[in-house]
This record gives structure tokens, sequence and C-alpha cells, in this order.
């Protein structure tokens, strides 16, 4: 790690005061003909449609600039503005790691819960904005990790290896595994999983050998370690849809242990929000054409659960 990465401190948990923000979004294809009050319920499940109701009364929605209706139809490319003047941002573990920094990148321990950029709760406890706001400098994402996941991550420091990047992933030349603590044990050592995922509604997606719209979806999964009543496995995926590992682990009917959306009795309503951390570490990262590689050991704390 090098001087500058030490000069990152951290403490336990981070909170930070309540703020005043205006977020925008813009309507998709796919969100139009939606009623204004049904889309914010559904984009941002955490939050009843009567919560989203009654900021619209108040003004705190917004449509091109003019106050909106709770009955608004929605057309494809209006800007949605929603303002709030007191955030309340969930706290976050302190707990960002610089693994390794150049002038061209940083890669960093992310731990969790804490999302990668803004979004939905989160401004400012995120991962981008709190290494920005120890003097990282502008960072661009190249991939990402479940706020739930904790584990390596790679940024960009300038627009010239950020495209580099973007070549390195988009054509398959980067090297990722995982670790997951998950329930149940399984005879077989290795499995391949090919089922297709698609987004089921807010921020749950779903997965299915014949699930009509789904992307094709592709995951290695290695057993570790067994234990009485689970196991420690590996994660490499092919492909990179969101929570894939999650919902291939799922699919393989062995979740993993204690994620509160595809785990054991995992609620995939879109309504539980995700502020926990769960047993999945990105564990393992190269890109050997940039001479780029880093690995982190599995927790101590899974060996033996």
């Amino acid at each position: 790690m090098t001087s500058k990465a030490e000069a990152y401190n951290s403490s336990k948990v981070r909170i930070v005061a309540p703020y005043p923000l205006t977020r925008k979004m813009m309507v998709k294809g796919d969100s139009e003909g939606k009623q204004l009050s049904v889309f914010l319920h559904s984009r941002f499940p955490y939050l009843s449609e009567d919560v989203w109701k009654d900021r619209i009364s108040k003004g705190w929605i917004r449509i091109n600039g003019n106050i909106a209706e709770a009955e608004h139809i929605l057309r494809a490319n209006q800007q949605i503005d929603h303002f709030n003047p007191h955030i309340v941002e969930p706290s976050v573990p302190d707990e960002v790691r610089v693994v390794s920094e150049t002038d061209d990148y940083l890669i960093a321990h992310k731990p969790a819960p804490m999302p990668m950029h803004q979004g939905g709760r989160y401004c400012k406890n995120t991962l981008i904005s709190i290494l920005e706001e120890r003097g990282a400098g502008k960072l661009r994402m190249i991939h990402r990790l479940d706020s739930v996941t904790s584990g390596l991550v790679i940024l960009a420091k300038n627009k010239e290896f950020a495209l580099q990047l973007h070549h390195a992933f988009s054509s398959n030349k980067v090297k990722k595994w995982y670790y997951a603590l998950v329930e149940g044990v399984s005879e077989a050592d290795k499995i391949e999983i090919k089922a297709p995922i698609k987004r089921k509604n807010g921020f749950v997606f779903e997965c299915g050998e014949n699930l009509q719209g789904g992307k094709s979806s592709h995951t290695v999964i290695e057993v570790v370690q067994r234990f009485k009543n689970t196991m420690l496995v590996r994660c490499e995926p092919v492909s990179g849809r969101t929570h894939q590992i999650r919902l291939h682990l799922r699919h393989w009917g062995h979740p993993i242990i204690d994620d509160p959306i595809y785990g054991p009795g995992g609620d995939d309503s879109g309504k539980r929000l995700q502020h926990c951390s769960v047993h999945l570490q990105s564990s393992y990262l190269s890109i050997p054409e940039l001479h780029i590689e880093a690995e982190l050991d599995v927790p101590e704390s899974w060996i033996g659960d």
C-alpha cells in the first residue's frame, strides 16, 4: 500500500449530518405510460406509494421543471427532479481500504453494506464519494459490487485508463472470482450455472432456464470447503449480470446463508431493505495485459460457520 493510501484513515462507522438534495432521473422508454406515483414506488420500493403521493403533494417532485401531480402519465425522456429538504442517510462501515494505487487506477476493498455510487437512499455514504472526499481525485466506475457485497473493486483515475479498463472488461480479459458461504452441502465439487437473468421488480432480479426476456448468464462454482450444514464456495462469473452470483447460487439450491433477498427465507418482493452485509466477497481480480492483480483471503470468521 502506498503512503497516500495509508492516509485514508477510517473509524468503524461513518455518519453524515442531514442535508438537502435534489436528485434527477430520466424516464426511459419502458416506463412510458406509467403513473408517476406508481413509477416512483416501483423504482424505489422501500417507500410506499402513499409516501410518494405525499412528497408529490408537497411540490417536491417536478417533471421538466414543472410541479407534478401523482396521476401524471409519464412519457419517455421526461426529467424527474426529486427534492428532499432533509436527507438522512443510513450509516455505513467506515472501513474503506485502499489495496493498491497508481496514477491511473485505484483498487479498494469495499466494506458492506455500502453502495458503490449515489442512488436510492445514498449520496455521500458511497464508496466513490468516500474515496474522493479522502483525496483520491475524480474516480470513474468501471464495474460494481452490490451494496451487500464486500471486496475488491477497481476504479479508474483518468479517462484514458478508464477506456482501457472498459475494453478489458468488455472483451473478457478480466478474471474475477468471489468467495461465498452458502446453505447446505452438495456432493458436486464443481458446477456451471447458465440460467438467464432479468429484472423482476425494483431492485430485485430473477433467473431460470426458460425465463422469457432474460439475458444470458454463466457462473462457474467450485466447492472450497464443506462444513456441517454449509459450504465455502468459489464463484467465477463468466458473464456480468446484476445479482448474478446471488441468483445462480439460489438456482443451484445453495443460496448465500444470509442473503436478505435470495437467501433462506429471503423476501424478493423488493420491499425489504438491503441494509446488511452478506457472506459474499469479491476476492480476486486480475487483468494480465495491464499488469494488474489483487487478491483477498477468506475472512477468518467464515471458516467453521
